[in-house]
C-alpha cells in the first residue's frame, strides 16, 4: 500500500501510535524551497528519496501523483512562496507519502559556528547519507548551539575529519579553490552540494580535511535547499582555544552565488 495524505496549512492528520513511523522514526523526508511557481531542484530531491526509499524497502507513490498533490497543495492554500515537505512513512501496512509545508525556522542573526568535536558523525551508520526522521540528534546539537548563541556546530567524524553541520553542508576556499568534505564522512549528499559540484563555472574538490585546514580559508560557507549559500563570518572551538573570521563577501563568493542562482532557476519544476 502507498497513498498520499495532504496536510493543508494550519491543519494536522492522526497517526497510530502503533505505526513504525510514529514509534521508531521509520520514515524519510525531503524539505523544497518553492517560489516563483516553481520547485527548486525538484529531480534532485525526487531522486534522493527514491533512492533511500528503495533501500529502506519504502514504496513511494508515482512521481506525476506526487506532483499533482503538491500542486493541489500549494493552489489550495494560496502560497506564493513555501518551503514544502515530503514524508514517506512506514505505516503498519505499507508506506505513505505525507505533504505539506513547514514555516521558517527562527535563526540567530549572526554566522558564527563552533567546532564540535564531542558528537562525531559515523560514517558506518546504516542510517549515514539518508535523510530520515531520525533526526533527534541533530536537533539536539543544533538546540545546543542555538543555547550558546551559536548559529550551527561544524561536526567531525569518527576519525576526526570535518564533516557538516547538524543542517547543512559545509564548503570553504583556500588558494582559491572550492573545498568540501567528501561523501565518506557519513555526510548528507545535499541538494546545494551536489548543485554545486556539477557547475561548470568551477571546481568543487572533495577530500578529508582536519579542522585546522578552515584556518587561514578566506571564505567558509554552509548550504542547504532552503537557505542555497550561507556565507560563515567566524568559526570558534579550534584546538587550543583558537577562532577564525572570514568573508562574507567578495567577488568569489559572489561568483558562486550568482552560479547558484542560475542553477537553481534552471533546475527547477515549474509546478503551477
Amino acid at each position: 500500500m502507498s497513498d498520499i495524505v495532504i496536510i493543508p496549512v494550519g491543519e494536522s492528520t492522526p497517526i497510530l501510535p502503533s505505526s513504525p513511523a510514529f514509534a521508531h522514526g521509520f520514515g524519510l523526508f525531503e524539505t523544497m524551497c518553492f517560489a516563483d511557481e516553481r520547485i527548486y531542484f525538484w529531480r534532485d530531491h525526487w531522486a534522493r528519496l527514491c533512492k533511500s526509499a528503495k533501500y529502506f524497502a519504502l514504496l513511494p507513490p508515482k512521481e506525476a501523483s506526487v506532483l499533482a498533490a503538491l500542486r493541489e497543495y500549494v493552489t489550495e492554500s494560496g502560497l506564493e512562496e513555501a518551503t514544502l515537505k515530503l514524508s514517506l512513512m512506514r505505516e503498519s501496512e505499507g508506506s505513505r507519502l505525507y505533504v505539506y509545508s513547514r514555516p521558517p525556522i527562527p535563526s540567530p542573526d549572526n554566522r558564527r559556528l563552533r567546532l564540535e568535536r564531542s558528537y562525531p558523525l559515523f560514517a558506518g551508520s546504516a542510517l549515514a547519507g539518508h535523510k530520515t526522521h531520525n533526526y533527534m540528534e541533530a536537533m539536539h546539537l543544533l538546540s545546543l548551539a542555538r543555547a550558546q548563541g551559536d548559529y550551527d556546530l561544524v561536526r567531525v567524524d569518527s576519525e576526526g575529519f570535518l564533516a557538516e553541520t547538524t543542517s547543512s553542508n559545509l564548503f570553504f576556499v583556500k588558494e582559491g579553490r572550492i573545498h568540501t568534505p567528501s561523501l565518506d564522512t557519513g555526510i548528507l549528499p545535499g541538494i546545494t552540494r551536489a548543485a554545486l559540484l556539477r557547475c561548470q563555472d568551477f571546481a568543487v574538490v572533495e577530500g578529508r580535511y582536519l579542522p585546522e585546514a578552515l584556518l587561514g580559508a578566506e571564505a567558509v560557507f554552509v548550504t542547504n535547499a532552503t537557505k542555497g549559500l550561507l556565507p560563515i563570518e567566524r568559526i570558534e572551538g579550534f584546538s587550543g582555544g583558537e577562532s577564525a573570521d572570514f568573508r562574507t563577501d567578495g567577488p568569489f563568493l559572489r561568483s558562486i552565488e550568482a552560479a547558484y542562482a542560475h542553477m537553481r532557476t534552471a533546475c527547477s519544476k515549474q509546478l503551477i
